[in-house]
Protein backbone atom coordinates (compact mmCIF):
# COMPACT_ATOMS: atom_id res chain seq x y z
CA UNK A 1 0.00 0.00 0.00
CA UNK A 2 2.87 2.34 0.14
CA UNK A 3 3.47 3.08 -3.44
CA UNK A 4 -0.40 3.08 -3.80
CA UNK A 5 -0.17 5.77 -1.06
CA UNK A 6 2.90 7.91 -2.72
CA UNK A 7 0.89 7.25 -6.28
CA UNK A 8 -1.85 9.11 -4.45
CA UNK A 9 0.41 11.85 -3.20
CA UNK A 10 2.14 12.58 -6.31
CA UNK A 11 -1.16 12.75 -8.34
CA UNK A 12 -3.20 15.23 -5.61
CA UNK A 13 0.53 17.32 -5.12
CA UNK A 14 -0.16 17.91 -9.34
CA UNK A 15 -3.83 18.99 -8.53
CA UNK A 16 -3.35 21.33 -5.84
CA UNK A 17 -0.64 23.15 -7.44
CA UNK A 18 -2.72 22.92 -10.74
CA UNK A 19 -0.95 21.13 -12.90
CA UNK A 20 -3.11 17.28 -13.20
CA UNK A 21 -4.05 16.64 -16.47
CA UNK A 22 -7.80 15.04 -16.17
CA UNK A 23 -10.06 13.34 -18.97
CA UNK A 24 -13.41 12.76 -17.78
CA UNK A 25 -15.81 11.62 -20.85
CA UNK A 26 -19.06 12.90 -21.35
CA UNK A 27 -22.03 11.05 -20.06
CA UNK A 28 -23.41 9.78 -23.47
CA UNK A 29 -24.91 6.43 -24.66
CA UNK A 30 -25.25 5.51 -20.98
CA UNK A 31 -25.57 1.41 -19.89
CA UNK A 32 -25.63 0.47 -24.11
CA UNK A 33 -23.57 -2.11 -24.52
CA UNK A 34 -20.91 -1.82 -27.64
CA UNK A 35 -18.82 -4.57 -28.91
CA UNK A 36 -15.18 -4.07 -27.19
CA UNK A 37 -16.00 -1.53 -24.39
CA UNK A 38 -17.50 -2.00 -21.11
CA UNK A 39 -19.15 0.42 -18.33
CA UNK A 40 -19.68 0.06 -14.76
CA UNK A 41 -22.29 1.07 -12.14
CA UNK A 42 -19.97 2.86 -10.47
CA UNK A 43 -17.56 5.24 -11.31
CA UNK A 44 -13.48 4.38 -12.11
CA UNK A 45 -10.60 6.71 -11.41
CA UNK A 46 -7.95 5.98 -13.68
CA UNK A 47 -3.64 6.94 -12.75
CA UNK A 48 -0.98 6.53 -15.50
CA UNK A 49 1.93 5.16 -13.73
CA UNK A 50 3.84 3.37 -17.11
CA UNK A 51 3.71 3.90 -20.88
CA UNK A 52 0.08 5.41 -22.18
CA UNK A 53 -3.69 3.75 -22.70
CA UNK A 54 -5.51 4.66 -25.86
CA UNK A 55 -9.42 4.94 -24.83
CA UNK A 56 -12.46 5.26 -26.47
CA UNK A 57 -15.31 6.64 -25.48
CA UNK A 58 -19.27 8.03 -27.06
CA UNK A 59 -17.75 11.30 -26.81
CA UNK A 60 -14.00 11.21 -27.70
CA UNK A 61 -10.79 9.38 -27.76
CA UNK A 62 -7.49 10.18 -26.19
CA UNK A 63 -4.32 8.88 -24.79
CA UNK A 64 -3.66 8.89 -20.72
CA UNK A 65 0.20 9.37 -20.16
CA UNK A 66 1.93 9.44 -17.26
CA UNK A 67 0.80 11.02 -14.26
CA UNK A 68 -2.86 11.84 -15.66
CA UNK A 69 -6.05 10.92 -14.22
CA UNK A 70 -9.07 9.65 -16.35
CA UNK A 71 -12.49 9.55 -14.17
CA UNK A 72 -14.64 7.28 -16.25
CA UNK A 73 -18.56 7.71 -14.49
CA UNK A 74 -20.59 5.13 -14.01
CA UNK A 75 -22.54 3.36 -17.23
CA UNK A 76 -19.98 4.98 -19.69
CA UNK A 77 -19.14 2.17 -22.53
CA UNK A 78 -15.10 2.60 -22.89
CA UNK A 79 -12.25 0.48 -24.57
CA UNK A 80 -8.84 0.37 -23.84
CA UNK A 81 -5.62 -0.58 -25.24
CA UNK A 82 -2.04 -0.62 -23.53
CA UNK A 83 0.01 1.25 -25.16
CA UNK A 84 4.26 1.17 -24.50
CA UNK A 85 5.63 4.62 -24.55
CA UNK A 86 8.98 5.76 -22.70
CA UNK A 87 8.40 3.51 -19.99
CA UNK A 88 6.59 -0.68 -19.99
CA UNK A 89 2.56 0.05 -19.90
CA UNK A 90 1.10 -0.12 -15.91
CA UNK A 91 -2.22 1.63 -14.52
CA UNK A 92 -3.70 2.19 -10.85
CA UNK A 93 -7.33 1.56 -11.03
CA UNK A 94 -10.04 2.60 -8.25
CA UNK A 95 -13.14 0.98 -7.94
CA UNK A 96 -15.91 0.96 -6.15
CA UNK A 97 -16.98 -2.02 -3.91
CA UNK A 98 -20.35 -2.94 -1.79
CA UNK A 99 -18.24 -2.59 1.57
CA UNK A 100 -15.34 -0.44 0.76
CA UNK A 101 -13.18 0.00 -2.77
CA UNK A 102 -10.12 -1.96 -4.40
CA UNK A 103 -7.30 -0.69 -5.88
CA UNK A 104 -5.62 -2.47 -8.78
CA UNK A 105 -2.28 -2.58 -10.71
CA UNK A 106 -2.28 -3.47 -14.20
CA UNK A 107 -0.05 -4.31 -16.89
CA UNK A 108 0.47 -5.05 -20.71
CA UNK A 109 0.68 -8.92 -21.04
CA UNK A 110 2.38 -10.34 -24.44
CA UNK A 111 -1.56 -10.29 -26.27
CA UNK A 112 -1.37 -6.42 -25.42
CA UNK A 113 -3.79 -7.21 -23.12
CA UNK A 114 -4.30 -5.08 -19.47
CA UNK A 115 -4.07 -8.15 -16.97
CA UNK A 116 -3.52 -7.33 -12.91
CA UNK A 117 -0.74 -7.34 -11.35
CA UNK A 118 -1.98 -7.10 -7.92
CA UNK A 119 -5.62 -5.88 -6.32
CA UNK A 120 -5.76 -5.15 -3.31
CA UNK A 121 -9.84 -4.88 -1.03
CA UNK A 122 -10.42 -2.12 1.63
CA UNK A 123 -13.08 -2.65 3.71
CA UNK A 124 -14.27 1.23 4.30
CA UNK A 125 -17.62 2.54 4.21
CA UNK A 126 -15.73 5.91 3.96
CA UNK A 127 -14.07 4.85 1.30
CA UNK A 128 -17.22 3.32 -0.45
CA UNK A 129 -19.07 6.93 -0.02
CA UNK A 130 -16.37 9.13 -1.59
CA UNK A 131 -17.06 7.30 -5.22
CA UNK A 132 -20.54 10.19 -5.21
CA UNK A 133 -17.61 12.79 -5.67
CA UNK A 134 -16.51 11.24 -8.52
CA UNK A 135 -20.14 10.72 -9.93
CA UNK A 136 -20.78 14.29 -9.30
CA UNK A 137 -18.13 15.24 -12.30
CA UNK A 138 -21.21 13.82 -14.76
CA UNK A 139 -23.08 16.81 -13.61
CA UNK A 140 -20.42 19.29 -14.43
CA UNK A 141 -22.11 20.30 -17.51
CA UNK A 142 -24.73 22.24 -14.47
CA UNK A 143 -21.95 24.55 -13.21
CA UNK A 144 -21.22 27.57 -14.48
CA UNK A 145 -18.33 27.80 -17.07
CA UNK A 146 -16.23 30.16 -14.43
CA UNK A 147 -16.86 27.39 -11.86
CA UNK A 148 -15.97 24.21 -13.78
CA UNK A 149 -12.42 24.34 -12.98
CA UNK A 150 -12.95 24.92 -8.95
CA UNK A 151 -15.62 22.25 -9.18
CA UNK A 152 -13.62 19.64 -10.43
CA UNK A 153 -10.66 20.03 -8.57
CA UNK A 154 -12.64 19.83 -4.98
CA UNK A 155 -14.50 16.58 -5.94
CA UNK A 156 -11.20 15.17 -6.92
CA UNK A 157 -9.30 16.64 -4.04
CA UNK A 158 -11.30 15.16 -1.07
CA UNK A 159 -11.94 11.66 -3.20
CA UNK A 160 -7.90 10.96 -3.17
CA UNK A 161 -7.93 12.40 0.54
CA UNK A 162 -10.48 9.96 1.72
CA UNK A 163 -8.55 7.29 0.02
CA UNK A 164 -5.46 8.13 1.62
CA UNK A 165 -7.17 8.29 4.92
CA UNK A 166 -8.05 5.06 4.41
CA UNK A 167 -4.67 3.43 3.50
CA UNK A 168 -3.56 4.99 6.70
CA UNK A 169 -6.16 3.65 8.96
CA UNK A 170 -4.40 0.61 11.06
CA UNK A 171 -5.14 -2.19 9.39
CA UNK A 172 -7.43 -5.28 11.52
CA UNK A 173 -4.71 -7.96 10.20
CA UNK A 174 -4.68 -10.46 7.56
CA UNK A 175 -6.99 -13.29 8.04
CA UNK A 176 -6.37 -17.21 7.81
CA UNK A 177 -7.73 -17.52 4.53
CA UNK A 178 -5.52 -19.23 2.10
CA UNK A 179 -4.30 -16.54 -0.42
CA UNK A 180 -4.88 -18.28 -3.42
CA UNK A 181 -9.05 -18.14 -2.21
CA UNK A 182 -8.79 -14.30 -1.11
CA UNK A 183 -6.73 -13.28 -4.58
CA UNK A 184 -9.59 -15.31 -6.36
CA UNK A 185 -12.32 -13.25 -4.56
CA UNK A 186 -10.69 -9.61 -4.80
CA UNK A 187 -10.38 -10.77 -8.54
CA UNK A 188 -14.00 -11.79 -9.06
CA UNK A 189 -15.17 -8.43 -7.55
CA UNK A 190 -13.30 -6.34 -9.47
CA UNK A 191 -14.42 -8.25 -12.96
CA UNK A 192 -17.72 -8.81 -11.89
CA UNK A 193 -19.55 -6.86 -14.30
CA UNK A 194 -17.48 -8.53 -16.92
CA UNK A 195 -20.18 -11.17 -18.74
CA UNK A 196 -16.96 -13.29 -19.83
CA UNK A 197 -15.84 -13.77 -16.60
CA UNK A 198 -15.44 -17.65 -15.13
CA UNK A 199 -13.37 -19.97 -13.69
CA UNK A 200 -11.45 -20.77 -16.22
CA UNK A 201 -10.50 -17.20 -16.87
CA UNK A 202 -9.47 -16.48 -12.96
CA UNK A 203 -7.80 -19.46 -12.85
CA UNK A 204 -5.34 -18.26 -15.83
CA UNK A 205 -5.04 -14.74 -13.58
CA UNK A 206 -3.84 -16.76 -10.94
CA UNK A 207 -1.84 -19.43 -12.97
CA UNK A 208 -3.49 -22.45 -11.20
CA UNK A 209 -5.40 -25.22 -12.28
CA UNK A 210 -9.03 -24.48 -13.00
CA UNK A 211 -9.89 -28.12 -11.36
CA UNK A 212 -7.27 -26.55 -8.06
CA UNK A 213 -8.82 -23.54 -7.74
CA UNK A 214 -12.43 -24.58 -7.79
CA UNK A 215 -11.23 -27.54 -5.19
CA UNK A 216 -9.72 -25.18 -2.94
CA UNK A 217 -12.64 -22.57 -3.06
CA UNK A 218 -15.47 -25.09 -2.16
CA UNK A 219 -13.73 -26.29 0.65
CA UNK A 220 -12.63 -22.92 2.22
CA UNK A 221 -16.43 -21.31 1.66
CA UNK A 222 -18.63 -24.32 1.38
CA UNK A 223 -19.68 -23.60 -2.25
CA UNK A 224 -18.40 -23.40 -5.79
CA UNK A 225 -16.95 -21.05 -7.29
CA UNK A 226 -19.75 -20.04 -10.14
CA UNK A 227 -22.20 -20.69 -7.67
CA UNK A 228 -20.24 -17.60 -5.91
CA UNK A 229 -20.03 -14.92 -8.81
CA UNK A 230 -23.96 -15.68 -9.13
CA UNK A 231 -24.25 -14.95 -5.61
CA UNK A 232 -22.25 -11.81 -5.79
CA UNK A 233 -23.78 -10.37 -8.93
CA UNK A 234 -26.76 -11.24 -7.26
CA UNK A 235 -26.18 -9.08 -4.31
CA UNK A 236 -24.64 -6.26 -6.61
CA UNK A 237 -27.78 -6.57 -8.47
CA UNK A 238 -30.00 -6.06 -5.30
CA UNK A 239 -28.10 -2.78 -4.55
CA UNK A 240 -28.41 -1.01 -8.00
CA UNK A 241 -32.08 -2.08 -7.80
CA UNK A 242 -32.30 0.64 -5.00
CA UNK A 243 -31.64 3.17 -7.57
CA UNK A 244 -34.57 3.77 -9.65
CA UNK A 245 -31.97 5.55 -12.39
CA UNK A 246 -31.28 2.26 -13.74
CA UNK A 247 -34.02 0.35 -15.88
CA UNK A 248 -34.33 -3.50 -15.15
CA UNK A 249 -31.97 -4.22 -18.46
CA UNK A 250 -29.41 -1.69 -17.15
CA UNK A 251 -29.41 -3.84 -13.89
CA UNK A 252 -29.22 -6.62 -15.22
CA UNK A 253 -26.06 -5.68 -17.52
CA UNK A 254 -24.34 -3.75 -14.36
CA UNK A 255 -24.62 -6.55 -12.91
CA UNK A 256 -22.67 -8.96 -15.66
CA UNK A 257 -25.50 -11.00 -16.87
CA UNK A 258 -25.60 -11.50 -20.55
CA UNK A 259 -29.26 -11.16 -21.05
CA UNK A 260 -32.28 -9.78 -18.98
CA UNK A 261 -34.45 -12.84 -19.69
CA UNK A 262 -31.40 -14.65 -17.51
CA UNK A 263 -31.14 -12.16 -14.79
CA UNK A 264 -34.50 -12.59 -13.88
CA UNK A 265 -34.81 -16.22 -14.05
CA UNK A 266 -31.44 -16.05 -11.42
CA UNK A 267 -33.03 -13.20 -9.32
CA UNK A 268 -35.82 -14.89 -8.59
CA UNK A 269 -33.89 -18.41 -7.93
CA UNK A 270 -32.15 -16.56 -5.28
CA UNK A 271 -34.54 -14.39 -4.03
CA UNK A 272 -38.33 -15.59 -4.89
CA UNK A 273 -39.49 -12.77 -6.05
CA UNK A 274 -38.35 -10.98 -9.72
CA UNK A 275 -36.42 -7.86 -10.05
CA UNK A 276 -38.97 -5.76 -10.20
CA UNK A 277 -40.77 -7.30 -7.31
CA UNK A 278 -38.08 -6.73 -5.28
CA UNK A 279 -37.30 -2.86 -5.91
CA UNK A 280 -41.06 -2.54 -5.13
CA UNK A 281 -40.69 -3.87 -1.59
CA UNK A 282 -37.44 -1.78 -1.27
CA UNK A 283 -38.66 1.50 -2.30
Amino acid sequence: MQTVAKDFETTLASLQAGKLRLQVPQPLELFRRKPGSFFHATPEFFIQTGGGTDFVCPDKSFRLRVQEVCVIPSGIPHAETPVDLRTPYSILVCMHARDGFFIQRAVANLQREIVASSTAHLASPRGRDAFRYLEELSSMANVPGKHRKDFTKSLIEIFLITLLGELHRPSAGEDSDSLLVSEAEKLVRTLLTDPELSVIRVAAVLKCSTDYLSRRFRIERGVTLTSWITRERVLLAKTLLTETRFNISEVSWASGFNAPSYFIRVFRQHTGMTPKGYRATVL
